[in-house]
């Protein structure tokens, strides 16, 4: 169950100090610094300037503007329709009909459209980033960056909704009772495993029988797709259904940290005090002797509640069952916190596991270390991790990366915690000393930390015969791991780190009651009920959970989500669509081409330079 990577490597050579979980330097470049842009962007500043000559209006103008020469009103130009560009037009693609890109008196673009060649149907523009909103877009603030509400690919992100424009693009608030933007539920709380998760997605519901698993929910069961929203327009439906022009599937675009993919369990943590502190919960800083896993503590299968019940009050040092149950369940004895717990592609193998750093770090240990206090004194005034210290040779030891970590404390930071004596903390044997130091011994500057809490995961997954995914833990104090209600892993009472895991083979599939293809919870509780170690080690591997990434087929003729354009042949020229379904030169992109009168970096009418970039000689 350890994952690690063992290294010999000099620790303190001189007055070299290796750093270990450092941020790398700056190379002095930011996002939006340094680099050349393709000049397909709306917004590039290389326009040319627009002049007007005298006696010659400004046919730059504002189509909706009932006044202006180039309005729906305005008569048609004398070659309007033929197919023919001449000066005085701004478009021809042979006929007069309004509604279909170019002005029907040829006097204007239509917002969205190029109407090159001349001659052709005019055909879909839509550039994501452009501030105009295309047919295939849910909207467009002007950028192409990710995480404001509208993204890259122009449709509307989690946590957010977007009116107008350009797109103006606001947070959403999950728990308010309001479903808004992309949220698929809002039942008034911020809180998970109730139908509706802690981003306001919808959760499936369980019965012993297994899972119901709703539209919306990211998981696809008896579904032509899910991508876990309830939204229309992004390739899979608000009813789960393929939407024309894209092709679905379930290798989804993940959430990347670090250039890795990476998996995001839904946790609530409830934070207790000390029996002996201030409104303090009697199972928590207790001292049961021997410190020993002790199986059988719990009832092999969860309540109708969903959650753990006690079967010996007093056993590992639980009061009561009333006790036991504000473990798991909002009490006056604790405060809950909603959170999440991050899962890393594991180093080696397939699977997700949580680790150290914030950054997906593997915790490093140094082996062979020597506690004597001038070698500890010199290795630490050096910036370095204490290490076998030799004067003549310099400092040496054997760097080991593990998985999970040692310091599991995610109440430190939260401020719904409650207040309560911090204490440190101590590393063990499982991850690298047999000596248990103080974390301050290891990792200089150390702090303190909020120890006394329970954790609750809860995860979907879809079970499919012929496959064997396994969970494995390792952790202190009480561990309790449920699938499909019933027991699987069973480390229960106070004690230091100890393992255990379920893989989900023919054989214990049986046992847990799984179908092929139909969806499961796992359900995790965990207690840390006593100072000075908090350890913690989930392994997720070889779970389907994938939802569905609806992308769109190009060459198709229909303009969707992500595409910038298709006419069905996209073999490329001026104003038209190239390969890959993205628009190489065209009005608009900030670069005055041949054949332009001006280019402002924009399609938009009325600002001195008109959609088609053309000046129109009025005869």
């Amino acid at each position: 169950m350890r994952a690690w990577l063992g290294l010999t490597v000099p620790v303190c050579l001189g007055a070299l100090t290796l750093c270990f979980g450092c941020s790398p330097a700056s190379n002095g470049k930011t996002n939006g610094q340094g680099g050349g842009g393709n000049g397909n962007s709306a917004g590039s500043s290389s326009a040319g300037t627009l002049s007007i000559e005298p006696g010659i209006p400004d046919l730059g103008c504002d189509p909706s503007d009932s006044g202006s020469p180039c309005s729906p009103n305005a008569p048609a130009t004398a070659g309007c329709g033929d197919g023919v560009l001449t000066e005085d037009e701004a478009c021809d693609d042979g006929n007069m009909a309004a509604g279909d890109g170019c002005q029907a008196n040829c006097l204007a673009v239509d917002p969205g459209y190029s109407c090159n060649p001349p001659g052709q149907p005019c055909h879909e523009l839509v550039v994501c980033g452009d501030s105009i909103v295309g047919s295939s877009e849910q909207c467009d603030d002007g950028n192409e960056a990710a995480g404001d509400g509208c993204s890259p690919r122009c449709n509307f992100e989690i946590g957010f909704k977007c009116e107008g424009e350009p797109s103006r693009c606001l947070a959403t608030v999950c728990g308010d009772g309001k479903q808004e933007g992309a949220e698929s539920c809002d039942d008034g709380n911020d809180k998970p495993f109730d139908g509706c998760s802690s981003f306001c997605q919808t959760e499936p519901t369980c019965t012993p029988a297994g899972c119901a698993s709703d539209c919306g929910d990211g998981l696809v069961i008896d579904e032509e797709c899910d991508d876990g929203n309830g939204k229309d327009g992004d390739g899979c439906s608000s009813a789960c259904k393929k939407e024309p022009g894209f092709e679905c599937s379930q290798e989804a675009d993940c959430e990347q940290i670090n250039g890795e993919c990476v998996l995001r369990v839904p946790a609530v943590f409830r934070d207790f005090n000390a029996k002996d502190g201030p409104n303090g919960h009697p199972d928590f800083q207790v001292s049961c002797g021997g410190e020993q896993v002790t199986t059988g503590l719990v009832k092999p299968e969860l309540n109708a509640s969903g959650k753990p019940e006690l079967v010996t009050p007093g056993a590992q040092c639980i009061t009561s069952d009333a006790s036991f149950a504000q473990w798991y369940s909002d009490s006056d004895k604790s405060k809950a916190v909603v959170g999440d717990i991050v899962l890393f592609k594991k180093a080696m193998g397939t699977g997700f596991v949580n680790r150290w750093g914030a950054m997906g770090e593997q915790w490093t240990a140094i082996t062979n270390e020597q506690w004597a206090a001038n070698t500890y004194a010199e290795c630490q005034a050096s910036g370095c991790t204490p290490c076998t210290y030799n004067a003549a040779q310099g400092c040496r030891g054997t760097t080991v990366a593990y998985d999970g970590t040692p310091f599991f404390f995610p109440l430190d930071t939260a401020p719904e915690a409650l207040t309560d004596t911090r204490t440190e903390a101590k590393v063990g044997p499982d991850y690298g000393y047999g000596s248990w130091p103080w974390e301050k011994a290891v990792v200089p500057g150390a702090g303190t930390h909020n120890f006394h809490f329970t954790t609750e995961v809860k995860y979907w997954f879809q079970y499919q015969a012929g496959t064997s995914p396994t969970l494995d833990f390792t952790g202190d104090d009480d561990v309790w791991v449920f699938v499909n209600g019933k027991l699987a892993v069973d480390i229960g009472g106070v004690h230091p780190p100890k393992s255990g895991s379920v893989t989900l083979d023919a054989a214990a599939a049986s046992g847990f009651g799984l179908a092929d293809g139909k969806v499961y919870a796992i359900s995790i509780f965990h207690a840390e009920r006593k100072t000075e170690g908090s350890s913690f080690r989930l392994t997720l591997d070889g779970f389907n959970t994938a939802r569905s990434d609806c992308t769109p087929i190009c060459g198709d003729g229909t303009v969707s989500l992500g595409e910038q354009c298709d006419d069905g042949v996209n073999d490329g020229g001026y104003g038209e669509c190239a390969e890959g379904c993205v628009i190489g030169a065209y009005c608009g992109d900030g670069i005055k081409q041949e054949g332009e009168y001006c280019d402002d970096g924009n399609r938009i009418d009325g600002d001195g330079c008109n959609g088609s970039c053309r000046k129109i000689v009025v005869k």
